[in-house]
């Protein structure tokens, strides 16, 4: 694979951010979103044999168990599933050197694992109250979805889905933050993920509110804003460049 220049240089001095998707983790981790279904689904049929779980996404069955249960014993029994004392890939190690800024929705303690490993200092935003600790000086971890760590941050249901702009306003802005100034690398998604779809739109609202209220106080000519670029597929990209892998 060939690496743009312009990666390469954005990196160097320090204005890339790191989008990391599931498939980063896969090789470590050993499972994704179907087998955290399948474990779930499994539970709630022993008490409802004919339930199908296999027809159903994660989503699906995460509502049903909550409805079931409540929300606190899904967030438990997620985060109960994610190993917790799994080494990092070489590339988590290489990630965590690398970029300044990380922004995941892996519920996953890989990075953080990472970091240690390599004694480096940084702090994890996993909910809105832990916006204010960003730091532009510092390494941040912003798991957008929430840390196995912390169950009751984790992001599973459609309700937390669909009141995600309100419950995280204060996060999605320092998402935006970073993506309408840097170079974005996504990293381990498929493109047609409809929850980072869903996000990147969320953004391109915040950005484009931005936008309004800076034309009414400034001569946008003389003071460019950056504007989201959007690929042949529709895809909504921010900042001054963007790569996928």
């Amino acid at each position: 694979m060939q690496i743009k220049a312009t990666l390469v240089d954005a990196v160097k001095n320090r204005q890339a951010v790191l989008f990391a998707g599931a498939g980063i983790s896969w090789k470590a981790i050993g499972f994704g979103g179907l087998y955290i279904r399948d474990k779930l689904g499994m539970q709630i049929k022993r008490d409802y044999p004919s339930y199908d779980y296999d027809s159903r996404s994660l989503e699906d069955v995460c509502d049903e168990y909550a409805a079931l249960n409540d929300r606190i014993a899904l967030v438990d029994r997620l985060a109960a599933l994610i190993p917790q004392d799994k080494e990092p890939q070489e590339s988590h190690v290489a990630a965590v050197k690398t970029f300044r800024f990380i922004v995941t929705t892996n519920w996953d303690l890989l990075f953080e694992s990472a970091y240690k490993k390599i004694n480096q200092h940084y702090q994890v935003l996993s909910s809105d109250t832990d916006a204010p600790m960003f730091n532009y000086d510092q390494h941040n971890l912003l798991k957008i979805h929430g840390s196995a760590d912390r169950p009751l941050s984790l992001i599973a249901t459609t309700d937390d889905y669909e009141n995600y702009a309100e419950s995280h306003a204060k996060l999605i802005d320092k998402v935006a933050e970073l993506l309408q100034n840097n170079t974005v690398l996504f990293v381990g998604y498929g493109l047609r993920d409809e929850h980072v779809r869903h996000l990147l739109s969320q953004v391109r609202r915040k950005q484009q509110q931005w936008a309004k209220t800076l034309s009414k106080q400034i001569d946008s000519e003389h003071i460019p804003i950056k504007a989201i670029h959007t690929d042949s597929k529709g895809w909504g990209f921010v900042g001054p460049g963007v790569a996928q892998c």
